[in-house]
């Protein structure tokens, strides 16, 4: 049971108020079937009566959460979410010192904090007189309760005079409200005057000026449906009350006390019992009888009188607010319907009405009153914007909860990964996996490192971990009408027992991936994709294979995680492979390029395919992931005669630069064709395939493009900046037109110089030219020649052997 917050204690069966809600509260935490979550917010009702909680924990330590996110699904759900007091529209409502009498009420009750020395209180509805006797209690001075009731109550005037002793009591004015608040940067005083007949007509005749520094506003109390909007309970309006109440209980949730309608304290106990009693029962507990509620004194009960907009007085103009934090006024919702907008989610968006960040939970429902005055209608015919979670703020943290840092992602890691950790490597993450970048020597510099290994690769031999490679196992009877439809190239003439490299487009005829395909039988291959795109691949030629070409025979595996794979690569490679005893030749016949076989090789379960990506002799070794350690292990141990060396992905990347291999990201960046990249060759003629089409467009076949080229700083000792701009001259006023971009970039160990791969337009026509790289970032502009991007062994006689 919730006691408002600032209401003064009333007496129940002769003891405190708070006396007794310590007492339940205690027997409640004492229960061991209970759990009590405290400084804790509903923020939202899900499906299957999901409800999410924010905790705010009490004094963390700096060690500590500051919010716990708890997700609770329960078989019934009481909602006793209560209400909020609601603002009145009148002229001046903004001025500060104006403010809701309920936020009066807990500056003086919880903080201790008077919020001015003299008040005047306008209201139409009992709960405000609660709200005046507790300020006069704390020592402010009620100057007047300006009531738009014709007569107040007398009971409820007695509240508020019970103790007024000697000095006559607070004046109660009915039928009046304030027109006028005086003061620019602080409240000075209010005027009022009477009401016409019914509230709603402009009002007329002689003015009262009340002095006063505070002024407090009760429009009475709308529910707070949220939550049960939320749960796609349906709401209906209530006229005696003037706001929009549960239809009807849900068939796991149900709503009590204020949230329902049910205001009067008496009233809402009740309601609490019995809903809770209900609920219980309807979960497997009790009989489903509410135990007794305290009794309680009457205080406050009647309806409000419905009128939130006051009329201003004959002839006069002044502002009405109606949202107080996006300065939405009376007059701004008539003039949204006037321009022809009818529904109520297009006033709110017209007129930014309770967008702002308390969501219109005191602004609201004033704004559909607005509506339906201006537009002739009843506020149940305007109708309430859409509820959604969450129903206060919730920090991205508390979702996230432990998901930060290293536990952000999932870390994969590949079989090889304890062996790469033990030799010193120093990781990068590079999509979903943790991968070595280099592996430094003491005190070596991470380029220095990075220089040995690529240099090693060229010189002698050098192993590295790709089992982060996609892979897919593609079979069926229309495998290889299946791989000719997908790739720009032709495959149905792959013999078994051979590789070819192919590249897919996407259906906008941009590059969208590339990678080798091996036939391992007539119906049967085994697909290789880049690391960064090997899901979005999978996902695509699912989509193709289920959606697109049903009636083709061909099944798809992932099989990533089922192969490790390394490559070892050098003019020695050969020498490594032929000392891990294999089964099976691998001279130049057993075992030429672009060809793959299967056996063993120290014993081991492997299959071996003849594949450069180093632009070295090389072959990529892949076996089951459970016998990778194994097989890396004995790789370095029979490449250790030869001078082998375990190499990262950064000399991996090097390597690759100096042999002008594009990479899906820098340079397949989504808007480069096949041509672009210099692949305009392996388009077949004899077939279609995804994204031909779409790639023939004039705009995608025009002259001028941007190509890929090779790039040489002029002076070889000069670094070429990351990611710069390429400009004809760097001096010109902008805009300075720009003819390109860096790539990729690296220092050669080989040709020791920096050289870069960029996007050029007419690129290949301007090989020789001199261009400038320009890095405003950086503040560093460096002269380049463009050439050709291949940069070592353009003719590939390593590869070959």
């Amino acid at each position: 049971v919730v006691v408002r917050e600032g209401e003064r204690p009333l007496e129940r069966d002769g003891r405190a108020a708070m006396d007794w809600v310590a007492a339940t509260a205690a027997a409640l935490t004492a229960s061991p079937g209970v759990t009590v979550l405290t400084r804790t917010t509903a923020f939202g009702a899900y499906d299957q009566n999901m409800i999410g909680l924010l905790e705010h924990v009490a004094d963390p330590a700096a060690h500590h959460a500051r919010q716990r996110l708890w997700l609770v699904r329960a078989r019934q759900v009481v909602l006793a979410t209560g209400a909020l007091e609601r603002p009145l529209a009148f002229a001046h409502n903004d001025r500060p010192g104006v403010m809701l009498a309920s936020a009066a009420q807990t500056y003086v009750n919880r903080f201790g904090a008077l919020p001015g020395r003299r008040a005047v209180v306008l209201t139409n509805n009992d709960g405000a007189y609660v709200a005046a006797r507790d300020l006069r209690a704390a020592g402010v001075d009620i100057a007047a309760i300006v009531d738009i009731r014709e007569r107040p109550d007398a009971a409820v005037s007695r509240i508020v005079n019970q103790d007024a002793g000697g000095d006559g009591g607070i004046s109660c004015l009915g039928g009046r409200a304030i027109v006028r608040v005086s003061g620019r940067r602080a409240v000075a005083g209010v005027e009022i005057m009477r009401l016409a007949a019914g509230g709603g007509a402009p009002m007329r005749g002689t003015s009262a000026h009340i002095d006063c520094d505070l002024v407090l506003m009760s429009g009475g109390w709308t529910p707070t449906v949220h939550l049960f909007s939320q749960a796609r309970g349906r709401l209906v309006h209530d006229p005696e009350l003037g706001a929009f109440v549960p239809a009807e209980p849900l068939p796991a949730l149900r709503c009590a006390g204020a949230v329902a309608g049910r205001l009067a304290l008496a009233e809402a106990l009740a309601d609490g019992a019995s809903a809770g009693a209900a609920a219980a029962h309807a979960a497997g507990c009790g009989d489903g009888r509410a135990p007794s509620t305290p009794a309680v004194e009457a205080a406050g009960a009647a309806p409000p009188f419905p009128v939130w907009l006051l009329p201003l007085p004959q002839g006069r103009r002044a502002k009405r607010f109606v949202d107080f934090q996006n300065d939405v006024t009376v007059d701004d919702v008539a003039l949204a319907v006037r321009e022809g907008y009818r529904s109520i989610e297009h006033i709110k968006r017209y007129t930014t009405l309770g967008m702002g960040t308390d969501q219109g939970k005191t602004s609201n429902l004033n704004g559909m009153v607005a509506a339906a005055l201006a537009r002739g209608a009843t506020p149940d015919a305007v109708g309430t914007t859409t509820f959604r979670p969450p129903y206060t703020p919730v920090a991205f943290g508390a979702l996230a909860g432990h998901h930060v840092g290293q536990a952000l992602d999932p870390l994969r890691v590949t079989p090889i990964d304890a062996w790469h950790a033990a030799a010193g490597a120093k990781f990068i993450n590079a999509a979903l996996w943790r991968r070595p970048q280099l592996y430094p020597r003491a005190g070596e510099s991470d380029l220095a490192a990075v220089n040995r290994e690529a240099l090693n690769v060229r010189r002698a031999v050098g192993v590295v971990d790709v089992s982060t490679l996609g892979k897919i196992d593609v079979q069926g009877r229309d495998a290889a009408e299946f791989l000719n439809r997908v790739y720009v190239n032709g495959w149905k003439t792959l013999a078994v027992g051979r590789c070819r490299y192919g590249v897919m487009l996407r259906e906008d005829g941009f590059v969208f991936d590339d990678g080798t395909t091996s036939r391992l039988d007539e119906q049967r291959y085994f697909m290789t994709t880049t690391t960064a795109n090997a899901g979005r691949v999978m996902v695509h030629l699912e989509h193709l294979a289920q959606v697109v070409w049903p009636t083709l025979d061909v099944k798809l595996t992932a099989v990533t995680d089922h192969w490790a794979a390394l490559a070892v690569a050098g003019p020695r490679a050969r020498d490594v492979l032929a000392a891990l005893q294999p089964d099976f030749p691998v001279d130049d016949a057993g075992l030429p390029y672009m060809a793959w076989r299967e056996g063993r090789l120290a014993g081991l379960p492997a299959r071996v395919f003849r594949i450069s990506f180093s632009g070295e002799r090389a072959y990529e070794i892949y076996a089951p992931a459970d016998y990778a350690a194994a097989l890396w292990q004995a790789v370095v141990d029979a490449g250790a005669p030869f001078g082998l060396m375990a190499y990262g992905t950064e000399a991996m990347g090097v390597l690759r630069i100096e042999k002008g291999h594009f990479v899906p990201g820098p340079e397949a960046d989504g808007r480069t064709t096949l041509d672009d990249l210099g692949l305009g060759r392996l388009m077949s003629r004899a077939k279609d395939c995804i994204g031909k089409g779409a790639a023939q467009r004039p705009a995608l076949t025009a002259a001028g493009r941007k190509q890929l080229v090779g790039l040489l700083a002029v002076d070889p000792t000069e670094t070429i900046p990351p990611g710069a701009q390429l400009v004809l001259d760097p001096t010109r006023a902008p805009p300075n037109p720009m003819v390109g971009h860096v790539a990729s970039m690296c220092y050669s160990p080989t040709l020791e110089r920096w050289i870069a791969l960029a996007l050029v337009r007419a690129g290949r026509d301007r090989i020789g030219e001199t261009l400038v790289a320009t890095s405003p970032l950086l503040g560093k502009r460096t002269a380049v020649t463009i050439v050709s991007p291949v940069f070592v062994d353009p003719e590939g006689k390593r590869v070959h052997g």
